[in-house]
């Protein structure tokens, strides 16, 4: 019974969800932190383990290019004592003249050390009266014009004892 002598029916007493009780105190209850999906987890996962790998790569010999030196390389302004050859361009013919002896245009001056290979270019700084390079213009035959960078070309793999030899850096002007 209650204070007006009224029954009160059990679903009277089922607190209401949109008015708070008479008496009630403010809730301590935080807010919940949103949390990482496992989508993000797992992309932060992959993440950290490319810069590490990425990381890990860099230490081996030969993945970073080594410093270049301070050197200024000058072209002789025509041909260079003599190596003039209609048919030949950048004498002489038995040279190495690989693609990969250049940098910007003239003959690297550095090396790669691998697994199973180790090469080393070594520019010449005088070799056509005190320049690194000379011009090649073909004479009056064909109007192809090159600029040819002298250097040394050694190159050791495995099970072999190493060959070196003259090599040119061959560019068009």
């Amino acid at each position: 019974m209650t204070m007006a002598g009224q029954k009160r029916s059990i679903l009277d007493q089922i607190p209401s969800a949109q008015e708070p009780p008479e008496a009630a105190l403010p809730s301590h209850v935080a807010p919940v932190k949103e949390r990482w999906s496992r989508r993000r987890m797992f992309g932060m996962a992959f993440g950290v383990a490319t810069a590490a790998g990425l990381g890990a790569l860099d230490l081996l010999p030969g993945s970073r290019p080594r410093s270049a030196a301070a050197v200024v390389y000058k072209t002789y302004h025509d041909t260079c004592k003599g190596f003039v050859n209609a048919s030949t361009v950048c004498v002489p013919p038995t040279a190495y003249y690989g693609s990969d002896n250049c940098t910007s245009g003239w003959h690297r001056d550095d090396g790669y050390s691998g697994t199973c290979v180790s090469i080393n270019y070594t520019s010449y700084s005088d070799t056509c009266a005190g320049r690194n390079a000379w011009r090649w213009t073909g004479g009056s035959t064909t109007s192809t014009r090159r600029k040819c960078s002298d250097g040394y070309y050694y190159s050791v793999t495995c099970g072999s004892s190493g060959s070196g030899r003259f090599s040119i850096c061959r560019t068009a002007i």
